[in-house]
């Protein structure tokens, strides 16, 4: 059960992860730059949040130990910079539900993952 959810998180963050990188070089924005669209701080950081999607979702894929909490600390930040309003990121409403599905999805491998190991820990 927990591996057709970890599954479905990777793909999920994978394909959001290559949709970002689109935006990023400006596919779907016609003839404007994406520099226009985003600031050189919100390009960083789009990028620097697409390129770790991408990863963790290649970690939680394969089963490693570092892809969940890679999605699950790259996501959180994201979300709260774009809740704080310190970083100029345009997510959109669907983004923003995307990314929340992505966060109970980690928070919920993590926790099956601790359970499991605080059982091997008792056995």
């Amino acid at each position: 059960m927990v591996q057709i959810v970890a599954r479905q998180i990777a793909i999920l963050a994978l394909l959001n992860g290559i949709l970002d990188l689109g935006r990023l070089l400006g596919i779907g924005a016609g003839d404007i730059n994406p520099f226009a669209i985003y600031s050189v701080a919100g390009f960083a950081f789009l990028a620097g949040f697409s390129v770790a999607r991408i990863f963790a979702g290649v970690g939680i894929w394969i089963e490693s130990n570092w892809g969940t909490p890679l999605l699950f600390i790259a996501t959180a930040s994201e979300l709260v910079l774009f809740l704080s309003g310190l970083a100029p990121l345009s997510i959109g409403i669907i983004g923003f539900a995307v990314r929340l599905a992505e966060l109970a999805g980690t928070i919920l491998i993590l926790t099956v993952a601790f359970r499991q190991w605080r059982q091997h820990l008792q056995d």
